[in-house]
């Protein structure tokens, strides 16, 4: 059995967007695996990576901490497997999103559902996350709250080609999900499981491809607690 080690919130909530990368993506593959709850303020527990962040997959005698590098060895160790990149131009060409993504979607949701993430942490972590992401949003949590609905315009802007791709195709890699679109689903999911605002309206083409990607692997995605 892969063990996965990730963050865990109150309700044992999964909230991690890096691990909900992992998550689908062992999904595609169809290999299954056991969560092993990590608070973000316990490094302790993954020591044994090298490491201080999640997801931590352990699989037998291997352990790969990132989840880029994590996506990069189950396509390498699980040929056999549905591919997570279509090849080598699919894994560049991926490699690059992810890191677009990180740097502009994932940035742009950070300040519109932070002060949420706290409410639902594990107790534990409060005081670390709050202390952390302050640094990070270089403002109080109570300041980002106030200035959610100027940072929800923000993200709207940012998110604007997304919503022009799904007018012309049904997921990111195009007829069929892959890696691409776990990455970018791991944002949404965030949210979903984080904060109880709704970002997307039922009309947008965004919001009828993360309806699909819920939809996947029997509604994996969908049937977790969520805010």
């Amino acid at each position: 059995m892969i063990a996965l080690y990730e963050l865990k919130g109150k309700n044992d909530r999964r909230y991690s967007l890096f691990s909900w990368r992992t998550r689908m993506a062992l999904r595609h593959k169809g290999l299954d695996f056991e969560s092993l709850p990590v608070r973000l303020s316990d490094k302790a527990v993954i020591e044994f990576s090298g490491g201080k962040t999640v997801p931590v997959l352990r699989d037998k005698d291997t352990v790969v901490r990132d989840s880029w590098k994590i996506a990069e060895y189950l396509e390498n160790r699980y040929k056999d497997a549905p591919p997570l990149f279509g090849g080598e131009i699919g894994r560049g060409v991926t490699q690059a999103f992810n890191t677009w993504v990180d740097r502009t979607v994932v940035r742009a949701m950070l300040p519109v559902i932070a002060a949420d993430i706290h409410e639902r942490v594990d107790p534990a972590d409060e005081d670390y996350f709050k202390q952390s992401m302050e640094k990070v949003l270089k403002m109080t949590l109570e300041e980002s709250r106030a200035k959610r609905d100027e940072a929800v315009l923000h993200l709207g802007k940012v998110i604007e080609p997304l919503q022009e791709t799904f007018k012309r195709q049904a997921f990111m890699a195009g007829a069929k999900p892959a890696y691409a679109d776990y990455i970018l689903f791991s944002v949404f999911q965030w949210a979903r499981v984080m904060s109880p605002h709704e970002l997307l309206g039922p009309e947008d083409p965004l919001c009828q491809w993360r309806e699909r990607m819920l939809d996947l692997f029997d509604g994996f995605a969908r049937n977790v607690p969520t805010a």
